[in-house]
């Protein structure tokens, strides 16, 4: 088996669920959010932390988990097309 199918198969693995991994690491994390923004940029504006938080509240864990399950065949194409430029 190449790496690439291996690297596919990680995918596959790894994706298969993320979508309550994903709900569970950003829900109520605005706070964490607007930090980051602040170290990062030296300040933050006050809306954006908000509709943050609303995007995230906007989007089931399975919404996230079907966007990004079953994707393993994009996923390597990018990588190869990554690597090989």
């Amino acid at each position: 088996m190449s790496t690439l199918e291996m690297a596919k198969e990680k995918w596959a693995r790894k994706t298969a669920g993320a979508g309550s991994r994903w709900k569970s690491g950003v829900t109520g994390k605005r706070e964490s959010y607007a930090g980051g923004l602040r170290a990062f940029a030296g300040g933050v504006g006050s809306s954006l932390p908000t509709k943050w938080e609303e995007g995230v509240n906007a989007v089931s864990a399975e919404q996230f988990s079907s966007a990004v399950s079953g994707k393993q065949d994009k996923y390597a194409a990018k990588l190869r097309e990554a690597i090989m430029s």
